[in-house]
């Protein structure tokens, strides 16, 4: 189907700056911007420090409402009119030229209701032709939703009931859907009638934008307890809600963008955040410019510790993208039995055969062999294409025991993750760590199962973060970054299901590997390097390959 002139090919995970971001279903998600300097939201310096748009639950934004209201003097009605004003601006702009168009808008008898009825007196307004589809008898409307049903009777607005038994067809003749049912107060399954309504919006075939966030989607959790809402854009108030981005949300909400409703920047500002995202701005202004002196001595050395029998590539890739984001040398340390096959990959890397017994692991000797060289690193990537070999675990204890002394950037990934699961939190490692964990890894370095890492990713990167004293990638669709430093985790705001290959985590491991030696702090550097991959992924899919090879996107990284 095609709307206002772009087809509907996808749907698109993104993220949007503090009012606003507009991109096409392909663009990529890292257009997203912060305010111009002197914007009177977020003027943070970014070199100093990040800021980021906060992620809120439900019970906050009702917090905001209040205190606008109660203390700041404003109207509950003009933030109704806010809000329907704002959501009326994205939907004619998305589905432009507006005029003559026919739009549903199904309004239940709440504020979100009511916020609906706005947006159809600004589409009947503007020359569309509206529909207001009513999910209760207008007598039950209270407060500011009967004021704006008292206004649209005035403008003459058609207004008809939700029949008991909805069907598709019923809206066969629109070409767009305005979902404003229920907004964030759901909890629990939508009941009937609402639910069998549900059902017919979504297999309309038609645009879905919800307000707010679609219906029947728990605001904080992301869950669906029967049925929600799968809308194609979702234009929710002042801030995001957690929701979006976990569980069930990034299937339901489509393209979202946060619009202003009156709330004053203050109140932004010292929100109670349960998460902050990320945006192309600040990844960007992390990455240090190299100065017209640089050599590759001056930009790091990585060590990259990892390969055995069957996974010598895996080294060899992590190593190759640390080299694309920046570092000036990387060195690869495999088991000599594996060496010559890893040194074929690529020539720009170095690579350091380990004593191994012919056995093709890492060994005790081979650490023995490395430990005098190891002053030379700037930083140590443990683990892509380890394995789980018996010996490897001796080894591993040994290397991290030594590293751990010279107090360097690490970073851990793959199976040696999952030798920390074994060795158990009580390890020393540097202060400077990283730990990129799967949700399967994150749920063997926590002892419990993959479904509760998934149910709760913010809370599970906070375990980790507490319980390994490391910075904490979790990967997944909105990686969650969490930092021994802050006590509210990063979003990364990108879903990109093209990234779930073989050998994308290696890629991800040199990545944030280059930025460690060239100096960023472990925080900075994950956060950058979960942004570049990520943005490769988005750009390889938006050009037409939506599969690729690690290799590929290795390629594709562009800091």
């Amino acid at each position: 189907m095609t709307v206002g002139g772009k087809g509907l090919t996808r749907d698109v995970q993104a993220g949007a700056g503090w009012h606003d971001f507009e991109h096409s279903e392909c663009t990529l998600v890292s257009t997203l911007t912060f305010p111009p300097a002197g914007s009177h939201l977020w003027t943070t310096n970014l070199r100093r420090m990040l800021s980021g748009m906060p992620v809120i639950r439900a019970e906050a934004m009702r917090a905001l409402d209040r205190a606008t209201i109660e203390d700041d003097g404003v109207p509950s009605l003009l933030l109704m009119e806010r809000a329907g004003f704002g959501v009326y601006q994205k939907i004619s702009e998305w589905f432009a030229p507006i005029a003559g168009r026919s739009v549903a808008v199904l309004a239940g008898k709440g504020n979100n209701g009511g916020d609906g009825m706005v947006v159809a007196r600004y589409l009947h307004e503007a020359g569309a032709k509206v529909h207001l589809w009513l999910t209760c008898d207008p007598a039950e409307f209270q407060g500011d939703p009967a004021i704006q049903w008292r206004i649209i009777q005035g403008m003459g607005i058609p207004a008809i009931p939700v029949p008991p038994e909805p069907d598709p067809a019923l809206f066969r003749d629109e070409e767009v859907l305005v979902d404003a049912l229920l907004g964030t107060g759901v909890r629990g399954a939508v009941r009937e009638p609402l639910a069998s309504l549900i059902r017919a919006v979504n297999e309309s075939g038609r645009p879905i934008v919800a307000i707010d966030i679609p219906s029947g989607l728990d605001a904080d959790t992301g869950k669906v307890e029967g049925v929600a809402i799968r809308a194609h854009y979702t234009v929710t108030m002042a801030l995001p809600k957690l929701g979006f981005f976990q569980n069930d949300g990034p299937r339901h909400i489509g393209r979202w963008v946060a619009v202003p409703i009156g709330v004053l920047p203050e109140r932004l500002r010292q929100v109670e955040a349960s998460a902050r995202l990320l945006s192309e701005t600040e990844v960007y202004r992390l990455i240090p410019s190299l100065p017209p002196d640089g050599h590759k001595g001056t930009r790091g050395h990585l060590l990259v510790v990892g390969g055995s029998l069957g996974m010598a590539g895996a080294p060899a890739l992590a190593g190759i993208s640390a080299l694309r984001v920046g570092a000036g040398l990387v060195t690869v340390a495999v088991p000599a039995r594996v060496q010559p096959q890893t040194a074929s990959f690529y020539p720009e890397l170095m690579t350091l055969p380990l004593p191994d017994g012919d056995q093709g692991v890492l060994t005790v000797e081979g650490v023995r062999r490395l430990q005098d060289r190891l002053a030379r690193f700037d930083g140590l990537a443990l683990g892509p294409g380890l394995g789980f070999a018996e010996p490897t675990g001796k080894a591993v204890l040994e290397l991290l025991a030594l590293w751990s002394s010279l107090e360097r950037p690490l970073i851990v990934d793959a199976d040696g993750l999952n030798w920390l699961a074994q060795f158990g939190s009580e390890l020393p490692l540097p202060r400077s760590t990283v730990l990129t964990p799967h949700p399967g890894e994150a749920a063997r370095l926590l002892g419990i199962d993959t479904r509760q890492v998934q149910e709760d990713r913010l809370g599970s990167a906070l375990w980790l973060r507490d319980r390994y004293r490391a910075t904490i990638v979790l990967k997944g669709a909105y990686t969650v970054v969490a930092d021994v430093d802050t006590e509210v985790p990063w979003i990364v705001p990108i879903a990109e299901p093209s990234l779930g290959t073989g050998g994308s985590g290696d890629v991800l491991t040199g990545a944030i590997g280059g930025l460690m030696v060239r100096g960023l702090s472990p925080i900075h550097a994950g956060l950058a390097g979960v942004y570049l991959h990520a943005e490769a992924g988005v750009r390889l899919n938006c050009s037409g390959r939506h599969a690729y090879t690690a290799e590929e996107l290795s390629r594709a990284l562009a800091p």
